[in-house]
């Protein structure tokens, strides 16, 4: 199994905003190809941030989670709409 999580933290008075915009991924990303599950969800200790991890059966999967329109149209809705102020990635 192959996972990923990102750490998404919110543009100041945007965190409704950049979870609505997430939200998207949360729909769609189930029916990709070798996935396993997704999770969007709010950071405990900290309400600007938000932690996306995603499964996947293989590195190929995750590589193509990785290419797909819907990941690359959605990370730059939230920057064009000043929705991100970082973002923090892991694959293992």
């Amino acid at each position: 199994m192959f996972s990923h999580t990102a750490v998404l933290h919110a543009a100041r008075g945007r965190t409704e905003q950049l979870g609505l915009c997430l939200d998207d991924l949360r729909g769609s990303v189930p029916a990709m190809a070798g996935c396993l599950g997704i999770e969007v969800r709010q950071v405990p200790d900290d309400a600007a941030q938000w932690m996306l991890e995603s499964r996947w059966q293989s590195a190929a999967a995750m590589q193509a989670f990785f290419a797909t329109p819907l990941l690359q149209q959605t990370l730059d809705q939230a920057l064009q709409q000043g929705l991100l102020r970082s973002l923090q990635c892991q694959a293992v």
